[in-house]
């Protein structure tokens, strides 16, 4: 380890309840701050820039504050312009609290302070901790890489340097081919499919046949079954000779050619609408090009609530022509404030359930289905 001043700090032992990290790295950034005028002007520049607004008052520079305390809570950093002000909370690894950053607005509201406004901005040790919708977040990698330009560009400061190889050390500095995310995540997450695998099977026990019932097929048809197969883990809740639909998660999604919708979350929980046309390749045609199916994608599109809609055959370099339709959004999402695996398997059938309401709500797939489907008109096909 380097002998720079941050990192002597950082040397100083930890009690059993709490690691000082955070607070050093708030001090230290502080310092830097309030003692490096140049820099100071930079990093609000800096924060103008990817703010949504550019931020007032910036011909003059701010008072930086630190552990700014108040009833009910304490601000991590504070950039005080008078009328105008930034709020800062700082993570490195932990998560904030319930409702942390609605008290900091509320402080803000009852008290009448900064007449002109101010932004909340949060920095973190990873992207996915990034959560209460702050004005912007950004991470420690973020700063060190600001920092790391600043000395670059502008002026090779000792401190500054010093500052950024802590972070380094710290793990917080731009990510290794094997990251420290991914070392510490290792081992707790060869429990994930076992886990996942367990709460799909409580979850096919629900009776999912009212799915078949919406789209007009009749009761011979197999019910929902689990499914493992090419990266997804979850449900064929419809499976008959040409046509599926799956709910689940989808732990890898290249055999479908796609990423999951936030990288930094993780696997989405996902309905992939499934066409398999091999033995009926005259009415591909007719059927994706139909209106009932322009108007699904065109309603899907216009509005999938908090689903993210992706148009997998007509909206992409490389279409997946037996994947046509996929409504998605992160698994983590799904489970957040679970604990219980019964509170798991609650928001599997939950989210299930209404993903595929979302797709069948138009009517439109009824239509589809009842029009080119031999089985929906009641005729015996064997699945393939």
């Amino acid at each position: 380890m380097s002998d720079s001043l941050f990192s002597a700090l950082r040397k100083y032992p930890k009690s059993q309840e709490l690691d000082p990290i955070e607070n050093f790295l708030t001090e230290g950034f502080a310092w830097l701050l309030r003692n490096k005028e140049m820099l100071a002007r930079e990093f609000v520049d800096y924060l103008s820039l990817k703010l949504p607004e550019p931020l007032p008052l910036t011909h003059k520079l701010p008072e930086w504050k630190t552990q700014y305390t108040f009833p009910g809570g304490q601000i991590d950093m504070l950039a005080d312009w008078g009328q105008f002000a930034l709020i800062f909370e700082h993570k490195v690894w932990s998560n904030l609290s319930p409702g942390q950053l609605d008290r900091y607005r509320n402080y803000v509201k009852t008290n009448l302070k900064w007449s002109q406004g101010y932004k909340l901005i949060l920095i973190t040790g990873l992207t996915r901790q990034h959560e209460q919708n702050p004005d912007l977040a950004l991470t420690w990698s973020d700063i060190y890489k600001f920092l790391k330009h600043w000395l670059e560009t502008k002026s090779d400061d000792s401190l500054v340097r010093d500052f950024i190889d802590m972070l380094a050390e710290e793990n917080l500095g731009p990510a290794a081919p094997v990251s420290y995310e991914s070392i510490v995540s290792y081992l707790p997450a060869q429990s994930l499919q076992p886990n996942l695998k367990n709460i799909t099977l409580r979850a096919a026990e629900v009776d999912w046949r009212w799915v078949l019932e919406r789209i007009g097929f009749n009761k011979d048809v197999p019910i929902a079954k689990y499914e493992s197969g090419c990266g997804r883990l979850g449900l064929e809740t419809l499976d008959v000779s040409s046509l599926s639909i799956f709910v689940g998660t989808l732990l890898n999604g290249s055999h479908f050619k796609v990423q999951p919708s936030n990288l930094h979350l993780g696997p989405d929980f996902c309905l992939i609408l499934g066409f398999y046309m091999k033995e009926w390749k005259f009415i591909e045609e007719d059927f994706l090009h139909s209106d009932e199916y322009t108007k699904l994608r065109s309603r899907l599109k216009e509005n999938s609530r908090t689903w993210d809609f992706h148009d997998h055959r007509f909206n992409v370099a490389q279409p997946n022509f037996y994947h046509p339709l996929h409504l998605r959004k992160p698994l983590a999402e799904v489970f957040r404030g679970t604990i219980t695996f019964e509170e798991q398997v609650d928001r599997f059938i939950l989210h299930g359930r209404e993903v595929i309401e979302l797709l069948l709500a138009g009517g439109e797939l009824e239509a589809l289905t009842n029009r080119f489907h031999p089985i929906a008109k009641n005729s015996i096909f064997p699945v393939k």
